[in-house]
């Protein structure tokens, strides 16, 4: 229970953290976190595993601090990770700051990470630890059952939106790909059709006027003027399904950003770098969808 309540605390310190460095560059409040709730799960296991790894080189100022840089950089690695391999999305991205690696972590973040060790190990954690402590055995229990719960549907609603836009981000691209289909098709029949009626036009005049041979070299001078009368005619009869296709794509986007769009908005306003390594094409104009639909 203790081990739990800690967790608790620190995630809720780094979600404090996060959030002031956030909101102070954005000039707005931002609910910075994977979660809905004020807790950054990556935190308190940062945290966690500091105050249990390095416990022995506590004492030693200079180790400690590296050794803080070294266990948070492979955690943020890790979780930046398995976010990517699990939910097909990027949450943060360091690769446009210098000594940075694959774009999970970075330098100046490991550097500021070392700092919050050393002072987590030697000013937080007693006093984290002595508060815990003085709450009596009923209280702790009561705290440890009721954050559990609350965690849990929180993750719950948290993986569930994330898999939703996984999902309808997939739907959309099935549409984009079957458009894509549907207007090579089209593209294809048509321009059988328009160079069919075309030379056959132009072979009912000419036949009748010159012979065969000299028919064939005029039409070898007159083909690129031929093909950019085609291509204009082309275009002008493919305005109107071209209009129809954008307008069901469009509709389609806009209807699937309006599903549980609250906790999706969320998500994006905490971690506007965020992107998807299936679908980013959809998702960038998804993601625009969502944010423009209350004026942002």
């Amino acid at each position: 229970m203790q081990l739990f309540l800690a967790f608790l605390t620190y995630s809720f310190l780094g979600w404090v953290c996060e959030t002031v460095y956030c909101s102070i560059g954005q000039r707005k409040f931002v609910n910075r976190g994977f979660l809905n709730g004020p807790l950054c799960p990556v935190y308190g296991f940062g945290a966690m595993a500091v105050l249990f790894f390095l416990r022995p080189v506590r004492e030693n100022l200079l180790v400690l601090y590296l050794s803080g840089v070294l266990v948070t950089s492979v955690i943020e690695y890790i979780t930046g990770f398995l976010l990517e391999k699990l939910f097909a999305t990027k949450w943060w991205d360091y690769s446009t700051y210098r000594f940075n690696i694959h774009g999970r972590v970075c330098l100046r973040n490991s550097l500021m990470f070392g700092v919050l060790s050393v002072i987590a190990a030697r000013v937080i954690d007693p006093v984290v630890q002595g508060m815990i402590a003085s709450l009596p055995d009923w209280l702790c229990i009561t705290f440890t059952a009721a954050f559990a719960v609350i965690l849990t549907a929180d993750c719950t609603v948290t993986v569930r939106t994330i898999l939703e836009l996984n999902g309808t981000l997939k739907q959309i691209q099935q549409l984009v790909e079957q458009t894509k289909l549907e207007t090579a098709e089209y593209l294809r029949q048509n321009h059988q059709e328009l160079q069919q009626k075309m030379d056959q036009r132009k072979l009912d005049l000419e036949l009748g006027k010159m012979e065969l041979r000299e028919f064939l070299e005029e039409r070898r001078n007159e083909r690129s003027e031929r093909k950019a009368e085609r291509r204009k005619e082309l275009l002008a009869k493919l305005s109107p399904e071209q209009r129809e296709i954008w307008e069901r794509l469009e509709a389609r986007i806009h209807e699937a950003s309006g599903k549980n769009r609250f906790f999706r908005r969320r998500l994006l306003k905490a971690f506007p770098n965020m992107r998807s390594t299936r679908y980013e094409s959809v998702f960038e104009r998804m993601k625009e969808e969502i944010l423009k639909r209350k004026g942002e």
